[in-house]
């Protein structure tokens, strides 16, 4: 029996990945990683503060996009604009595609705000009523792979934001590696690597996640 191909019309949402995807083809990007050990994070949740990996990312990236406000911008023409608000976006995989929800004012919520702003946000990509400013508003994405048993990855730069965080899984040697892509227009390799490693040892000494964000 012959098997028979199949042709499917792009969905709008498909539609909409594939014009992101070329419009992030179209940017120089460069890549930077870090490995970093969990045991700390695995040793604070042990101790009964309810902590997600997911959200301990957020709140490390928030408060390392405040420090670094050159990697929180982007490319504009004749200019870098860095951004006033530090909106953490994280990739929601869907059936047709992924959409990227942003979690607004991120550097100013505290853990369990954090936790369940990703909770509702989630699940709104997933029912389809995420609104446009939620959608769109987003200045750094993490995309988060390691659920998915993916060591390390490289993830494309969403125009019009400068770079993304990919992050694999924690491993049996509880090291985790973290890649930040860069839009080289905005950003060159000694700021990522020193946003990075700030990100980095704020996850590393993590007692920082139980008080109230600075």
């Amino acid at each position: 029996m012959t098997s028979q191909e199949v042709r499917r019309p792009l969905s709008r949402m498909r539609a909409a990945v594939v014009r992101t995807v070329q419009a992030s083809a179209q940017v120089p990007q460069f890549n930077v990683d870090v490995e970093i050990d969990t045991g700390a994070l695995a040793a604070l949740r042990a101790s009964g503060v309810p902590l997600s990996y997911s959200d301990a990312l957020v709140a490390a990236v928030a408060r390392g996009l405040r420090r670094h406000p050159v990697v929180n911008a982007r490319f504009d023409g004749d200019a870098i604009v860095e951004n006033a608000d530090v909106n953490v976006a994280f990739v929601v995989g869907l059936d047709d595609g992924l959409v990227t929800p942003a979690i607004l004012g991120a550097d100013e919520k505290s853990l369990p705000e954090l936790a369940a702003e990703r909770i509702r946000l989630t699940e709104a990509a997933k029912n389809g009523t995420l609104r446009p400013e939620e959608l769109f508003s987003g200045t750094f994405t993490v995309s988060n792979l390691g659920p998915f048993g993916v060591s390390r990855f490289q993830a494309m730069v969403l125009p019009p934001q400068a770079a993304i965080l990919a992050v694999g899984s924690v491993r049996a040697d509880s090291r985790l590696t973290l890649t930040l892509s860069c839009d080289h227009r905005v950003v060159d390799g000694v700021p990522a690597a020193r946003f990075l490693a700030d990100v980095g040892e704020l996850l590393e000494r993590p007692e920082w996640l139980t008080s109230s964000p600075a």
